[in-house]
């Protein structure tokens, strides 16, 4: 079976979910966590660019012609889901960029005034949600509308949705527990750990959902389905994503939320399950992607 899109299509499509992600979990902190929750809102405003730009590169080179993507913004297809979904990563790319600037200190801000960036913070914090949404969920649309077996399932979008918002929290626990720069609170921690448990329950719900689906479906796709479960790609399915991805990672958060963690422990223990979250993310992406094109139909 030939691979078409290959690892650099994989790579793209968890950075951008990580991007939005790590936007989600800013803008929400600035509009309802207030000052408790401003390190929160930093470091995923300052996640968000990165992952996401170095996607589109990884992409741009993936194309054969990296010099010819302009042609993609000359016009907009109203039935094209990919036409959509590359003018809403254009325009994600550099609100987040103009995003990171307003949450830079006051003495790197050399454009405008305090408060009236402020008010801009805001209106981009209100703003962004809806378009970082539709950047997560459109891969899957995507991968929806290639009309593989695997990919024809109706939750693959909601899936990618829901992972994407997983590795955001994630990636923000990760670097502002790491950093000894504007690390993160104990209560902001906590928060943040809760949130990516109860994420981490509604992924594995959806992926209940979809393996019940799909084998119940027609033959393609249960055979499709199947190759998660026993064929092929079953190691990387229980070992790399419901093992070290969703299992692992959930059982040390709920052993931090439970206080079952030895304080010397604590920061170790939330760098680690923060990582895992991010690892099982990223073959959550692979796995679709390759065994979507190893999938054909009867």
């Amino acid at each position: 079976m030939e691979i078409t899109w290959g690892l650099m299509i994989v790579i793209y499509l968890f950075t951008a979910g990580v991007s939005a992600g790590a936007m989600v979990t800013s803008n929400l902190a600035l509009l309802y966590g207030g000052q408790d929750f401003e390190r929160v809102g930093r470091w995923g405003a300052f996640i968000s660019p990165f992952p996401i730009s170095l996607g589109l590169g990884v992409l741009l080179l993936d194309l054969g012609s990296p010099f010819n993507f302009y042609q993609l913004f000359l016009t907009l297809q109203v039935r094209s889901p990919m036409s959509y979904g590359s003018w809403a990563i254009l325009f994600f790319t550099i609100l987040s960029v103009i995003y990171l600037y307003l949450w830079l200190p006051e003495k790197f801000q050399i454009i405008g005034q305090t408060k009236t960036l402020e008010k801009w913070k805001k209106g981009l914090a209100k703003g962004m949600p809806f378009l970082a949404v539709g950047v997560a969920s459109y891969t899957g649309l995507l991968l929806n509308a290639a009309v593989r077996p695997l990919w024809t399932a109706p939750l693959l979008p909601v899936l990618f949705l829901v992972s994407a918002l997983s590795t955001g929290v994630a990636s923000v626990i990760f670097l502002s527990a790491l950093s000894p720069w504007q690390r993160a609170s104990h209560k902001e921690l906590h928060d943040l750990t809760k949130a990516d448990a109860l994420l981490i329950i509604l992924e594995c719900f959806i992926l209940l959902i979809m393996i019940v689906m799909g084998r119940l479906s027609s033959v393609s796709v249960s055979d499709a389905f199947g190759s998660l479960l026993y064929g092929e790609f079953a190691v990387i399915f229980w070992l790399l994503i419901v093992g070290l991805g969703l299992l692992v990672p959930f059982s040390l958060e709920y052993l931090e939320l439970k206080d079952k963690i030895p304080v010397r422990w604590t920061l170790p223990v939330t760098i680690s399950s923060s990582f895992l979250v991010l690892f099982g993310g990223f073959f959550v992406r692979y796995i679709i992607t390759y065994a979507g094109q190893w999938s054909s139909w009867f």
